[in-house]
């Protein structure tokens, strides 16, 4: 069985947004702390946010770290070309397609029952948590694709969707974690 098809396998046992607003365990600081570590950024200290509206307020925030959001692009971009190189460009693309389209529903319904649990319903902050789930799975698919031996950051970063969080962003030397 394929790395990617072990990762896939994963999609549907993990804990989608239900420890949002709980405190992040040892495991989850290590990955909060590997994943921003890996994209150059080892000073960033992780701040967790407890509430949906904070969460709305952290994304909404016109001052994100662009140094985060370019290494995230780059890395990506690196490790693209690696997994189309592993596995050539057409199978890569039918792969990791099949992995964001399977994950998309299973997150948006996950979002969609957290936040009414939360007796939230604003229908945007939902699809911007599953967008950013589904985002997160494609990465580390590519990542998984790219280099399977490896453990880069993109991979921290799915796990702690995996765990029921909701990695947000970077703003200044601050990872949020919802």
């Amino acid at each position: 069985m394929s790395a990617l098809t072990l990762f896939a396998d994963r999609l549907h046992t993990a804990s989608w947004f239900s420890m949002i607003g709980e405190a992040l365990t040892a495991a989850e600081q290590s990955d909060a702390a590997s994943y921003v570590s890996g994209l150059g950024m080892a000073d960033a200290a992780t701040q967790e946010v407890a509430s949906w509206g904070d969460a709305e307020a952290c994304i909404k925030a016109t001052d994100w770290n662009s140094d985060w959001w370019d290494a995230e692009d780059r890395l990506r971009l690196d490790l693209l070309e690696r997994a189309e190189q592993q596995l050539g460009k057409a199978a890569a693309l039918e792969a990791l397609t099949g992995i964001s389209e399977q994950v998309s529903d299973v997150v948006h319904g996950a979002a969609a029952v957290a936040a009414a649990r939360d007796g939230v319903a604003d229908a945007g902050l939902i699809r911007a948590a599953a967008g950013a789930a589904t985002m997160a799975c494609y990465q580390a698919a590519v990542e998984v694709a790219a280099d399977p031996a490896n453990d880069n950051p993109f991979i921290a970063k799915y796990r702690l969707f995996e765990a029921g969080h909701w990695p947000l962003c970077v703003r200044g030397t601050v990872f949020y974690v919802f």
